[in-house]
């Protein structure tokens, strides 16, 4: 068996359309709930009200790194990196404004046009994004967003349009970013209920239609354009038992298929397994599925899966008198996640935090992670996001020197070679970021780029300069990964 990353492997690296692109209403681009939550405004409100009580010294979405003005540097730069794919969204926005409008925005499209035909013409593989988070606000205040199942009707629409548009020069599809981490997030589901149980239903509700639309997306791409693959996107991270208590390995198990592993069965069987819906039933949470979901599920199968990951996680049993408030804390905290009566997510005692930003490094986490999605979807795998969000330094002569970068990506790629050579078909590695982007949570403060972007939350010049890594992860590409 050749133990080497294949020759035509996908060395790339990703970013998002709201995270890098800026020009937030030029040409035409509408608001999304990404763009509002990063700006904390109120998604209710008209556009031009909120906006109005913004000032410029956040980082939002209004300028990002600047992307939309300056795509052709970046792309020169990508090229010189020597990747082999770049993984990018589209922001639902800018090709329809509202979401659902009549006509096309074309110099939306335009812009995208520019961007794909160049990586094209430099060999680096598109790898497009339909949905990262950024759902229009239009149809958001229209009929609600993702709790209405016209949503699954305009996502398809929209979806349909790229792919008929770009037939032939995107070769590989992803239709929705971190599904399961999306719907911990309320702001960009535009979710205003207060109550905490009726909020959850809520959660599923909106979950469930995104099944139904990425079936859909995934099964209209086949028929549009039967040379293209396409697959969802899930953030993965394998979940250890604190010990080996009996309570605390099923603890465990139960976090995995809960937030984890019944996606997969979702995506790749066209079905919700047995414990989660009995899971739904017990708290009230379940919602009718219709005959025609049920078809449509089962006809959108993936060509490949695709990942997310950054590092593992680690429960243990939480009993069932935990109050609601202490469980509403933690809802959206990965570490802190709690099922009273299940599981709730604590630190690994075994891993020691990484002292720049407490994360709890685990590259043999990722190993777990290809063994784990592949034996449970048998398609290949492609890792979409991986990389170490960290304050970089930028020196008087304008240097990043990110050897904690280095390490973090070495030791992960790494373990990816070791998943290959366990005989797992794995099609590409991106590391998140290409060039330093708005962080979700952290503006600029928190930085993944290869590239450093020259501002912070107050702006700056926008220059680019390559950090240490962008030098090192050029190395890797030119070798295909031999010489680690």
């Amino acid at each position: 068996m050749n133990q080497e990353f294949p020759e035509n492997f996908l060395w790339g690296c990703a970013t998002s359309a709201f995270q890098v692109e800026g020009a937030y209403n030029e040409d035409g681009k509408g608001l999304s709930l990404a763009d509002v939550r990063s700006m904390s405004v109120d998604p209710t409100e008209e556009p031009t009200k909120a906006l109005a009580n913004v000032g410029d010294e956040i980082a939002d979405s209004k300028i990002a790194s600047d992307h939309y003005h300056r795509w052709e540097e970046d792309v020169e730069l990508m090229k010189e990196l020597g990747l082999k794919s770049y993984r990018f969204s589209i922001a639902w926005t800018r090709i329809y404004p509202n979401g659902d409008d009549e006509q096309i925005n074309e110099k939306g499209l335009a812009f995208y046009d520019k961007l794909i035909d160049r990586l094209n013409k430099y060999g680096i593989e598109p790898v497009v994004t339909i949905y990262h988070f950024d759902f229009p606000c239009g149809i958001q205040k229209k009929y609600g967003g993702w709790r209405n199942k016209q949503s699954i009707e305009d996502f398809n629409r929209y979806a349909c349009t790229l792919f008929e548009h770009f037939k032939g020069r995107v070769r590989y599809w992803l239709v929705n970013n971190e599904q399961n981490a999306m719907i911990r997030r309320d702001s960009y589901l535009g979710i205003e209920e207060k109550d905490i149980l009726k909020r959850e239903r809520l959660r599923h509700l909106c979950n469930h239609n995104m099944y139904v639309a990425c079936a859909k997306a995934i099964a209209s791409c086949h028929q549009i354009d039967p040379e293209a693959k396409i697959a969802p996107v899930m953030a993965y991270s394998p979940t250890y038992p604190k010990d080996s208590k009996p309570e605390n390995i099923l603890a465990a198990k139960k976090s995995e298929d809960l937030y984890r592993n019944y996606m997969i069965d979702v995506h790749c069987r066209g079905e919700y397994p047995a414990y989660y819906l009995r899971w739904l039933r017990d708290n009230g949470w379940d919602f009718p599925i219709s005959d025609e979901e049920h078809e449509i599920l089962k006809a959108g199968k993936p060509d490949f899966y695709a990942f997310n990951y950054y590092r593992s996680s680690c429960a243990e049993y939480c009993p069932e008198d935990v109050s609601p408030e202490l469980v509403e804390r933690y809802r959206v905290d990965a570490k802190r996640r709690m099922l009273p009566g299940i599981c709730r997510h604590i630190d690994n005692p075994n891993i020691e935090p990484f002292p720049m930003n407490q994360w709890r490094l685990d590259p043999i986490g990722l190993r777990v992670a290809f063994r784990n999605i592949y034996e449970r979807c048998h398609l290949p795998l492609m890792l979409c996001e991986n990389g170490l969000g960290v304050p970089d330094i930028l020196t008087n002569d304008f240097k990043i020197h990110d050897d904690y970068r280095i390490d973090y990506l070495k030791s992960h790629i790494i373990a990816m070679k070791e998943a290959v050579k366990d005989g797992i078909p794995v099609i590409g590695y991106h590391v998140w970021t290409f060039m330093d982007v708005i962080s979700t949570s952290e503006g600029f403060k928190k930085r993944y780029g290869l590239v450093y972007v020259n501002r912070d939350e107050k702006g700056g010049d926008l220059n680019r300069y390559k950090k240490d890594s962008f030098n090192w992860y050029r190395e890797i590409i030119k070798e295909n990964g031999r010489n680690l």
